[in-house]
């Protein structure tokens, strides 16, 4: 007897195919039954059928021999072995993806439309997929006719064919795909005699194959009994429904096996479930979304929830199943979770259950990808070529790799820590792994460079790791290209049994099994076993020729493309799965989180191989038993229908909810499907990230674990009786938890001052700091201590940053100066080529020596030091030109004051502090200039200073203490008159930076194209961004001592930004940075003043977090270190920036004698 059953979708449908498929099995229990179902739902299915067989036998537990619940491919596999057919070794998808990828190389010079040499995984997968609907769907590609056919189709079909029989080809009787049994199962029914006696029950199919279809066919003609049951929108069959309609899919699927029936005269029944005279509310629900019935008042089966985000949106989740379960009597298996797409919410949903202590099946299932095996993998395969830094740690990191004289794994993770600090310091890459780390030591960069102990065991592990991996390509190379590829993977196998792998697998199995973790103790397993089929895989597709690049592409591929497979802990567990994915029935409630306009429905807007447009055209030459599936289509053309059935799934309630902004904070707008129930009166509610009051924290409170943060937050908004006594509940259950919560939530994270003794352990009595050391006090206090005072650095690494640069530059200019001195040579009266040759000479000097010399050893630096030579010829070039102008000579150059140095720092007392106390200045100027002035007892003096960004002397930067550079200078120089001038008079001109780069203006600049225009040749040859710019004495005599060639025939300077001749005679000076002698000595006290009370505040131990802010893009948290750590927001309160105002000459000038006036008092 053949039946078709059809019913709505809250029909229980199932437990109709059940019930009959039972009284079949008891009436005739020595004749077999089988059940059919979608393999997603076969065991929970299964373990339904024998529960009702065992209470209509009025027991517990039963067993059964001749029951079967089977999905198509474990029929398929339940006949085959019946049968005992044979099926050549099935092909893994990465291997067949291998396959492939030969076969499109091969015939490159064949195919018209695939013209990739090294096709892409993509391309390769579509193809693959297609080649299986192609073998599924029994099409012979050779009979398609070209009229209807555009050219893309045409060459489609062209590339196609050719790989497709090359495919068939090469598989033929070597290997079966992975739809083959099916296709098998076809062929066995086909000739089997011995149905005459079995049922077949399908229940909760929307759509069959064509395999599975002819399955079905055939079973019609031979089984005793075959019965099918469909759900649709008005619970009959409907063969005119058209595209569009609700339920098209599913009637197309009933119409073609009905006309089967009808066109061989095979007699079937039909039968519709009945109706049920009251309506439950999910009946009602499934009427007025199938449109069948209008919509009441108010849609109470739905709960519409607007979340705040993601996280809202699943703590909704885990607190209605909390609650439910605690106070309702629900069980953990009577909830349902369906997403569109459950990668959005697997970093927030399940930490949340398991936050809430709530028992979970997750349907989407674990990436073998990112397991340490198979990063071991992927990492070794790359090392081939060169020994990438990167790749080695991530091996090391990976344990599996362990070498036998560890005696834990603690002590080996510290020496891989230990050696990539190393490696990351000194540079090393590529063939610099081969070296010795003691070769490296002697730049003394890090810690670890003094202490022989350390390297010489983070040596032994360098040396054991690449000596490990040198050798396994060495054997490997040796096999490349051979006849024969058994022994390449022995020796593959082997590297990894042999050094440790294996037996750290069966560690953790080992590990996890001792914890009860079953799910984690079968990873290690699964994983092994598909190596060992990737590997055997390998062997049967190129047995006579090992390409090492194939080998591990198709290792990669396979586990790229693998999951672990699951199985339930518990029963009693709350589900999570996909919508579209066939479920079973019974949930009391369920919730459809992610149902965004972009989500939901799950419109595919990516095409196969052959595109919709490409079937369209084809369709002229399909048949009923022959034919390619648009399933993009198909997909697209059920979505109303597969959310209906999502909707009836509920016995109680449905919640459908959306998160207004996603991770990115970019806003979200519901799905249409949300919409609609909206209009249809569902009631809405709203999920907040926190609860705004008491009222609110009902939909917040759980289990203490989960609510704590909550009571937290309340408690730190609102004083409430109630929250206090949450609290202490939340303490009797998790008494450390809670008080550290509680004490974390009042954290402030202003810093708290150390007093007077701790800050003398930390710095000394006296405080001996540099100048840029106290301009960092000023920048941010807290940064001051943490940098100096706690002495925290982030990690070293070998790069030329700006940093390195400036040190490059600095130390290139140190060099020429004394050289220059040394020889006794006038920088201005040497030729160009003299110039340059000398600088030749410090170069190479100084990258052979040290941390330049590691610098070097990478390529790009070494084309980054070539720019920056280039530059620093460019600056002396313009030096050497400048210097006819004026007598000042380069008479020092990285010249150190302090304690110790021939020149004297700053020494000043500290008279508020109690004891005595002083701060003693030090520091190193990158050069100072002099020049005798004749007949005058008088020294002329410059101090400069390199920079490599064009910087100028501020006003309001200085007076906050944050640009004390220029000024401390000067006051060194006139503290050491003697040192610098002897007997004679020091006259402090000024102190200037030197821009040491070759800024060019942009090409589109007004300020390089003249009013005629030309180009602007000085503009062009960056001069401008080279000339001196900073403070200046506006001392006449001095200034004509220092460019006594200005004069009103050249009246601009070319030495000092903005400085020129009037026409009257006097100078014309930079505005805000130029002063007299007096002034001069009033920054000077100023100065002082300010180093003073900086010292002071160090050497008492007050800490504050006070980083400055200027305008609006200048802040001393922009480039600090230490962000992570200060936790500072200008939003909240007690945060604030310490903030500069612009000045001007005269608002300086008033402010210092101000502050120096009262100081004096």
């Amino acid at each position: 007897m053949i039946k078709i059953l059809t019913g709505r979708q809250t029909d229980p449908l199932q437990e109709k195919i059940l019930e009959e498929a039972i009284n079949n099995y008891q009436k005739h229990p020595e004749y077999e039954t089988f059940i059919i179902v979608p393999n997603h739902i076969k065991f929970t299915t299964e373990v339904k059928a024998i529960k009702k067989l065992a209470a209509s036998q009025h027991k517990t537990e039963t067993t059964v021999k001749n029951l079967q619940v089977l999905s198509f491919s474990r029929l398929a596999w339940y006949f085959l072995k019946d049968a005992e057919v044979g099926l050549p070794t099935q092909l893994d998808d990465a291997a067949a993806a291998m396959l492939l990828s030969k076969i499109i190389q091969d015939k490159q010079n064949d195919l018209m439309l695939i013209k990739e040499d090294k096709p892409n995984s993509g391309t390769v997968k579509q193809l693959y997929d297609t080649i299986l609907q192609v073998h599924d769907g029994n099409l012979d590609l050779d009979d398609f006719s070209d009229e209807n056919l555009n050219e893309e189709t045409r060459k489609k079909l062209h590339d196609l064919r050719i790989i497709y029989d090359a495919f068939i080809e090469k598989t033929a009787g070597r290997f079966s795909t992975k739809n083959e049994a099916q296709l098998q199962l076809n062929q066995v029914l086909a000739k089997n005699q011995n149905l005459k006696t079995a049922s077949f029950y399908f229940t909760d199919f929307s759509h069959f194959s064509l395999q599975e279809q002819l399955t079905i066919k055939l079973l019609f003609r031979k089984a005793k009994n075959v019965s099918l049951a469909f759900k649709t929108q008005l619970g009959d069959i409907n063969p005119k429904a058209e595209e569009g309609d609700y339920d098209y899919v599913i009637q197309q699927t009933i119409h073609k096996l009905a006309s089967f029936l009808d066109e061989r005269r095979i007699s079937y029944q039909t039968e519709a479930y009945p109706l049920q005279p009251k309506q439950s509310g999910r009946e009602i629900l499934n009427g007025i979304w199938t449109q069948t019935i209008p919509a009441n008042d108010e849609l109470k089966q739905v709960q519409l929830v607007r979340a705040d985000s993601r996280y809202a949106e699943a703590y909704f989740v885990a607190r209605t199943i909390y609650q439910q379960v605690a106070l309702n009597n629900y069980r953990y298996r009577d909830f349902l979770i369906l997403a569109p797409n459950l990668h959005e919410y697997e970093t927030y949903l399940t930490p949340i259950l398991r936050q809430n202590q709530i028992p979970y099946f997750d349907d989407l299932q674990q990436e073998m990808k990112y397991h340490p095996l198979v990063v071991l993998i992927e990492n070794l395969a790359k090392l081939d070529e060169r020994l990438s830094t990167q790749n080695i740690l991530t091996i090391l990191k990976t344990r599996l790799l362990i070498p036998s004289w560890y005696q834990d794994e603690a002590s080996y993770l510290h020496d891989v820590d230990e050696l990539e600090n190393f490696v990351l310091a000194h540079g090393i890459n590529y063939d610099l792994w081969k070296k010795s780390f003691s070769d490296f030591v002697k730049a003394e960069v890090i810690r670890l460079d003094k202490q022989p102990e350390e390297i010489g065991r983070i040596d032994k592990l360098r040396s054991y790791i690449i000596d490990k991996v040198t050798q396994l390509f060495t054997d490997l190379n040796a096999e490349n290209n051979k006849e024969g590829s058994r022994k390449a993977i022995t020796i593959f196998f082997n590297f990894l049994a042999d050094n440790g792998a294996i037996s750290q697998l069966e560690k953790w199995r080992s590990e996890a099994n001792d914890k009860g973790d079953l799910q984690q103790a079968e990873q290690p397993e699964q994983l092994w076993s598909l190596l060992m089929q990737l590997l055997r895989d390998y062997l049967l597709i190129s047995p006579d020729h090992f390409d090492q690049d194939e080998f591990f592409k198709m290792l990669i591929s396979g586990f790229k493309e693998a999951n672990f497979s699951q199985i339930p802990s518990t029963l009693d567990a709350v589900n999570i799965s996909e919508i579209g994915m066939v479920q079973n029935n019974g949930y009391k409630q369920v919730f459809i989180i992610g149902a965004t306009s972009c989500n939901l429905p799950k419109i595919q807007k990516t095409p196969g191989f052959l595109s919709s447009e490409n079937l369209a055209q084809m369709a002229a030459d399909f048949d009923e038993d022959s034919y390619l599936e648009d399933r993009q289509d198909l997909n697209n053309l059920d979505q109303n229908y597969q959310f209906g059935l999502a909707l009836a799934l509920a016995e109680d309630r449905v919640y459908l909810s959306y998160p207004v902004l996603n991770a990115a904070n970019e806003e979200l707008k519901p799905s249409l499907f949300y919409e609609r129930l909206k209009q249809d009166n569902a009631p809405e509610m709203s999920q907040h990230d926190l609860p705004d009051n008491l009222q609110e924290l009902l939909s917040f409170i759980t289990n203490p674990e989960a609510s704590l943060g909550y009571l937290t937050y309340l408690k730190s908004i609102s004083n409430s009786k109630a929250i206090e006594q949450l609290l202490d509940l939340a303490k009797q259950k998790l008494p450390q938890k809670t008080n550290a919560v509680l004490k974390a939530s009042i954290y402030d994270n202003q810093p708290v001052n150390i007093g007077e003794g701790l800050a003398q352990e930390l710095y000394g009595q006296n405080l001996n700091a540099s100048v840029s050391q106290l301009e960092t006090f000023y920048e941010n206090s807290y940064e001051y201590f943490l940098n100096y005072g706690l002495r925290l650095r982030k990690r070293f690494e070998n790069e030329l940053d700006v940093i390195q640069a400036g040190n490059y530059f600095h130390e290139t200019f140190d060099r020429l100066v004394k050289e220059l001195n040394r020889k006794k040579l006038d920088l201005g009266n040497i030729d160009q080529s003299e110039l340059e040759k000398l600088l030749n000479e410090a170069r190479l000097q100084m990258q052979q020596e040290g941390q330049y010399a590691q610098l070097m050893n990478d390529p790009f630096n070494k084309y980054l030091f070539t720019c920056l030579d280039r530059t620093t010829s460019k600056v002396a070039r313009n030096w050497r030109k400048s210097l006819i102008q004026t007598p000042l000579r380069a008479k020092y150059s990285e010249l150190s004051f302090g304690l110790g140095e021939k020149v004297n720092g700053l020494s000043l007392p500290l008279s508020d502090l109690s004891g005595q106390h002083k701060a003693q200045l030090r520091g190193k100027m990158d050069r100072v200039d002099l020049a005798p002035v004749s007949g005058k007892n008088q020294v002329l003096a410059q101090i400069i200073d390199y920079k490599s960004s064009a910087k100028k002397f501020d006003l309001s930067l200085f007076y906050s203490g944050i640009s004390l550079q220029m000024v401390s200078y000067l006051d060194v120089l006139s503290k050491n008159q003697q040192f610098f001038a002897g007997e004679e008079k020091l006259s402090l001109l000024g102190a200037f930076y030197q821009t040491a780069t070759q800024q060019l203006e942009r090409l589109n600049s007004s300020n390089l194209i003249g009013s005629d225009l030309t180009i602007k040749t000085n503009a062009l040859d960056s001069k401008p961004k080279l000339m001196y710019t900073g403070l200046i004495s506006n001392d006449p005599e001095i200034l004509t001592e220092a460019q006594p060639l200005l004069s009103k025939s050249q009246p601009v300077s070319e030495l000092y930004t903005d400085l020129r001749i009037k026409r009257n005679g006097d100078f014309h000076l930079p505005a805000n940075r130029n002063f007299s002698e007096e002034e001069i000595n009033l920054l000077l006290q100023y100065d002082e003043c300010l180093i003073k009370q900086a010292s002071q505040q160090i050497l008492s131990g007050k800490i504050k977090l006070n980083p400055y802010k200027y305008g609006k893009s200048s802040n001393a948290l922009t480039y600090s270190d230490y962000r992570d750590i200060f936790f500072f927001d200008a939003m909240l309160r007690q945060n604030q920036y310490h903030e500069i105002t612009k000045i001007d000459k005269k608002d300086l000038l008033s402010k210092i004698r101000e502050t120096l006036g009262k100081d004096a008092d």
